[in-house]
């Protein structure tokens, strides 16, 4: 892969690098306790700050993956740029219906889209190993599938949806 970024996008790319580089300088004068001080009027700590911007980037990359594989993607929620921040309308039944969707057609459109030097890749996790990307897709997609049966206990636990009280008692 060899494209070139148009001159708007690479200008972005270089005020993000320099800002970034700003951050990690500053950070670099911290303690990993003031990593996690908040502003003395609320909000959020440094180490979340840059916790978000990680996220919102690699949030973004995946989106580009999405639309490679996906022609007819014209549409992202908030949450999948990193911005499903407090204060925000909570999600409607039929939103999260819709993220629902949107997940399961990125699976189906671009989870399973690897070369064979992708799917070689050795990629470490801190904290949980070191492997391929082959080894971890599953994992990675068997852990997003499992956070189904913790909603569905939820549900469950506050007797709503199948789960529904017909008693009328689903406090």
């Amino acid at each position: 892969m060899s494209a070139t970024a148009p001159p708007e996008i690479e200008k972005a790319l270089a005020d993000a690098d320099a800002e970034f580089a700003r951050l990690d300088d500053a950070l670099a004068q911290c303690s990993d306790g003031d990593l996690h001080r908040g502003h003395f009027d609320g909000g959020w700590t440094p180490a979340e700050v840059v916790s978000h911007i990680h996220v919102c980037v690699i949030m973004w990359l995946g989106n580009l993956r999405r639309l490679e594989c996906d022609p007819d993607l014209r549409f992202f929620y908030r949450e999948a740029i990193g911005h499903d921040l407090t204060g925000f309308p909570p999600p409607t039944v039929a939103e999260a219906r819709g993220q629902l969707e949107t997940t399961r057609r990125t699976m189906a459109t671009a989870g399973g889209v690897l070369t064979d030097e992708l799917a070689a890749r050795v990629v470490e996790i801190p904290d949980l190993g070191t492997m391929t990307v082959q080894e971890w897709t599953p994992l990675i997609v068997g852990h997003a599938a499992m956070h189904v049966g913790q909603a569905l206990t939820v549900m469950e636990n506050r007797g709503f949806g199948p789960y529904a009280s017909t008693s009328g008692d689903a406090s």
